[in-house]
């Protein structure tokens, strides 16, 4: 079989595998939303609106995104993030690591904007965990956030906006997984996943992928994405991400020069733009919520 046609067949493999992480099973959703107490039902309903790189080589990103707050539920959860994952030899195996920003009452106990992490080395089976709420992440000296801290202030569409820059990198000599965090600044180390806490994702990653996603309970509304509004070129209202860049296998950064998979759950209520920008890539997303899938 042609390389070509094999990395194809691997992309519709993975495909139908996060179809079923996205319907059943016991996927990261269900994760959190069992959070606090457990016990809730696992019927839900899911929307993305993301953009993913196709299969590849890949070390890390750099990307700048406002962070939001609303106004949510338990059962309700509302994120934007970076996903870097390697499953190209068995999906079912899949190593990743998520970070980013959450809106998610269930886990925190309240309705506060929170930088998040996740990470997983068997497709979200069993192990991985949320934050630091099992043994996985290693947490720097005097970081100036942990994972599930709280982001304040946040961005409010009518006035200022609060950015966080995150940075994702596979660290070359161990390859160890660091993470670096910056409010309205250049973003510092706040910690790693180690090398060996992975099965494939300590070699370099498959796949990255960027946007954001909103999960309700059957009997509760979809949550917004982003800013709340669906996104225009031609309001300043719009959540965004920018400058977002590769950081390659020496840890310099790269031009985000690929094309990439733009997916969309329901585009009538969640829309994430094209990527464009010539003075950095960037995509603006978003929605209201109170879709009905």
């Amino acid at each position: 079989m042609a390389k070509h046609s094999l990395r194809s067949y691997i992309l519709v493999i993975y495909i139908m595998f996060l179809g079923h992480q996205i319907e059943g099973g016991e996927p990261w959703f269900v994760q959190a939303l069992q959070a606090k107490g457990g016990g809730v039902t696992k019927s839900y309903k899911k929307y993305f609106a993301r953009h993913d790189t196709h299969v590849g080589s890949y070390f890390g990103l750099v990307a700048t995104m406002e962070a939001y707050g609303f106004e949510l539920g338990y059962g309700q959860i509302t994120s934007t993030m970076i996903w870097v994952d390697n499953s190209l030899d068995d999906v079912q195996e899949t190593n990743a690591i998520w970070v980013g920003w959450q809106v998610n009452p269930g886990m925190y106990g309240d309705s506060r904007t929170h930088f998040f992490t996740h990470w997983t080395r068997d497709g979200y089976r069993k192990t991985g965990c949320f934050n630091m709420n099992c043994t996985g992440f290693i947490l720097t000296d005097g970081s100036q956030i942990a994972p599930g801290g709280i982001i304040n202030p946040v961005s409010d569409v009518d006035g200022a906006r609060q950015k966080i820059t995150l940075k994702v990198f596979r660290e070359s000599s161990i390859g160890d997984w660091w993470i670096h965090y910056g409010f309205n600044s250049a973003p510092k180390a706040v910690g790693y996943y180690p090398a060996n806490l992975f099965t494939e994702l300590s070699k370099g990653a498959t796949r990255i992928a960027f946007g954001s996603n909103s999960v309700a309970m059957n009997g509760y509304s979809a949550p917004p994405m982003g800013s709340g509004l669906l996104p225009s070129i031609l309001s300043d209202k719009s959540a965004s991400i920018e400058e977002i860049s590769f950081v390659d296998k020496d840890g310099k950064i790269r031009p985000f020069n690929v094309d990439t998979i733009k997916t969309e759950t329901m585009s009538s209520c969640y829309v994430m733009t094209p990527l464009f920008g010539e003075r950095g890539t960037r995509c603006l997303y978003g929605g209201p919520g109170n879709c009905v899938l």
